[in-house]
């Protein structure tokens, strides 16, 4: 079992790094958490068969983080799917991914597999999903006036769990939900010098201060502006000034055991 990043970058791509989405693959189960660019592509990158993936969430309607869906359902319409893919989303989204979904008209063409969209009450740690290789959970973060979800991922029967913040600023709900984990995701838009460039972000230093209060073995910087992606060591070496664990930028396509 292993999770892997489709993405790390913010929400403008580089040549080198595209948005930030991630993989957790299980023995019989893939979900994606959030979808930008080419997903098939992406996935294929990473070694996974699209056809495995069996479920989605979308932390939030940001275009860097769900606009990818469609061509997602759209290529596994293509090569024949015919079990549910299950969407899962903050209970405020439901309505606009399904006009986006419908707006290709994906969901009512006959024949189409069920592409059901479920609305997450924003609470903290509300159990998201639970399947034989994983328990998904969620809590809302501080993402400005757009709602979202921080995302944790257990594996039943080991004391292991991974933590993604999604975009965020620095908030006590993602330490809570961190809280035991062993790996945490964190955003690190920009570095410390830039701290309120964009609104509702971390900087790398913010995001070493949350690992070390929740208490995490490992931290993993992810959602870096494109502008960043030739400083990335002192990026992480701004979070080791606040966290004494592991710190580490994300790659894309390597998968992280867990």
């Amino acid at each position: 079992m292993h999770f892997v990043f489709l993405g790390t970058s913010g929400a403008i791509p580089s040549a080198t790094r595209d948005t930030t989405s991630l993989a957790f693959v299980g023995h019989s189960e893939v979900l994606v958490v959030d979808v930008g660019g080419s997903p098939t592509r992406k996935l294929a990158a990473a070694g996974i068969d699209v056809r495995r993936v069996t479920h989605v969430l979308i932390t939030h309607v940001h275009p860097d983080h769900a606009y990818g869906l469609p061509a997602l359902i759209q290529n596994l319409i293509l090569i024949g799917r015919t079990a549910s893919l299950p969407i899962f989303c903050r209970a405020e989204h439901v309505e606009a991914l399904t006009d986006l979904v419908d707006l290709f008209e994906l969901r009512t063409r006959k024949g189409n597999f069920p592409v059901p969209i479920h609305g997450v009450e924003p609470r903290e740690g509300i159990e998201v999903l639970r399947t034989a290789s994983f328990v998904v959970s969620a809590s809302p973060n501080a993402h400005g006036r757009m709602p979202n979800l921080a995302v944790r991922v257990d594996v039943p029967g080991r004391k292991t769990a991974v933590v993604y913040s999604s975009d965020t600023e620095p908030c006590d709900e993602v330490v809570r939900l961190a809280q035991g984990a062993d790996t945490l995701i964190h955003e690190a838009t920009f570095p410390d010098r830039h701290r309120g460039r964009f609104g509702a972000h971390s900087t790398a230093g913010e995001a070493g201060q949350i690992a070390a209060k929740a208490g995490v073995r490992r931290l993993i910087l992810a959602h870096i502006e494109a502008d960043y992606h030739e400083e990335l060591d002192a990026l992480a070496a701004e979070a080791r000034a606040h966290f004494q664990g592991v710190v580490e930028v994300a790659e894309e396509f390597r998968p992280y055991p867990f």
